[in-house]
């Protein structure tokens, strides 16, 4: 598949409304895809439709927590009822945490799992029957955090793990069907300035920007997401790091292990505890 065949082809793309998935979407729509736009709040998803409307590109917006089954289903419905198919799904939607497994709330180890595990899970299931049809493909946005657990980000590198095993299972089930099951693993990327986390009490925090470290943007990661699709590849490491990260770990694990154990003051306070003014009502 080349560029010009993903035209009129349909997308689901989850979490959607801003970030990595907004990018992902609009790289999709460019190319002639029928984009349907996903997220939790109504508000911003309409303002991310209109946006899109305003351009030319032919979308539909659900609003729809994937962490539950029941509006996984209805997003899956209103697709097909709309655009008669589904060529694509991108599990992108997912939540991040901070903070030690002693002092985490246990909400977020309940919430991060819910979402960046269930909510794949469930679309993945519902939107099966319908990509049989097309020879689709589904496209699992991981990160380097998925590789292993890592110090104060015990939570979403469990979920993101989990997520990686779901791809591989899935990878070998729909092998007799043509469905393709590409897992992307994103290193560190610039996030959106309203992106906000759990933070180590079940509050949410404002995610500030990353001074000390080069950060991928997010239309860098879309370009690769398209080039997934078209090439049917199934798993791609994004960044220096992130290809370093995933050598050392495979490779090397020990060394990898004792590279944690000496840094771990240093992952605490400039990679995970990085401040951040706390969310009174999210916007």
């Amino acid at each position: 598949m080349n560029s010009d065949q993903l035209k009129n082809k349909v997308a689901i793309v989850t979490g959607s409304s801003r970030g990595i998935g907004k990018a992902i979407a609009i790289e999709l729509a460019e190319k002639g895809v029928k984009v349907v736009l996903n997220g939790r709040d109504n508000k911003r998803l309409q303002d991310t439709n209109n946006e899109f409307l305003k351009k030319g590109y032919d979308v539909l917006s659900v609003a729809a927590d994937v962490s539950k089954f029941t509006q996984c289903q209805t997003l899956i419905t209103r697709a097909v009822k709309r655009f008669g198919k589904i060529d694509i799904l991108i599990n992108n939607a997912g939540d991040s945490s901070r903070g030690t497994v002693e002092k985490m709330a246990v909400s977020n180890f309940k919430n991060l799992m819910e979402t960046n595990y269930n909510g794949g899970a469930y679309l993945s299931k519902y939107v099966v029957p319908h990509l049989k049809k097309t020879k689709g493909h589904i496209i699992f946005i991981n990160s380097v955090g998925g590789f292993r657990g890592m110090p104060y980000n015990s939570a979403y590198t469990a979920s993101k793990m989990a997520q990686a095993a779901l791809a591989d299972a899935l990878r070998i089930e729909l092998y007799d069907t043509g469905i393709h099951v590409g897992l992307m693993y994103v290193g560190f990327t610039e996030n959106d300035p309203k992106k906000s986390i759990l933070d180590v009490d079940g509050t949410r925090t404002y995610l500030p920007k990353r001074e000390n470290i080069r950060l991928a943007k997010p239309q860098s990661v879309a370009k690769s997401v398209r080039f997934m699709i078209e090439k049917r590849n199934d798993k791609t490491t994004l960044t220096e790091l992130g290809l370093l990260a995933n050598f050392m770990i495979r490779y090397l694990p020990r060394l990898s292990n004792w590279i944690l154990l000496v840094n771990r003051e240093r992952i605490e306070k400039q990679f995970t505890y990085i401040g951040g003014e706390k969310v009174v009502q999210e916007e």
